[in-house]
């Protein structure tokens, strides 16, 4: 399992992206895979919990003031699907997992198994999210 390196910097929802704008229920880096809670707020998703691997939203992409995180109860805008650029060293056509990891995407599936897209390029990641197992 080798888990996608994400720029956060970097990170922007490309044309065609569709995103939404949240508020943080605790502290959500830009790039990070997040779900949504019980209070309608986003979190860093992690394979290891069914509860937020169900609940998934898609890929932190901003914040009002452009900065690399969201504070609980602030503003986080997050690509629902679409395209977002921010990565590295992808290789087309690879599927990306929600990580055991809070946040992250992996190569290889979680223990608690969903889909959050598709490599379309070395640095660009197609956002699907999907869940696939919570046996």
């Amino acid at each position: 399992m080798t888990t996608l390196t994400v720029t956060a910097a970097q990170v922007r929802p490309l044309h065609g992206a569709v995103a939404r704008r949240f508020f943080a229920g605790g502290t959500v880096n830009i790039g990070a895979v997040v779900y949504v809670d019980s209070s309608g707020t986003v979190q860093h998703t992690a394979g290891g919990a069914i509860g937020t691997t169900k609940t998934l939203a898609g890929i932190a992409v901003s914040t009002p003031d452009g900065g690399s995180s969201a504070a609980s109860g602030e503003r986080v805008d997050v690509a629902v699907s679409g395209p977002v650029a921010g990565f590295s060293s992808m290789t087309p056509g690879t599927v990306g997992f929600v990580s055991n990891t809070a946040g992250g995407v992996e190569d290889a599936a979680g223990t608690k198994s969903a889909i959050v897209g598709v490599a379309i390029a070395a640095d660009t990641f197609l956002v699907r999210p999907q869940v696939v197992d919570l046996s």
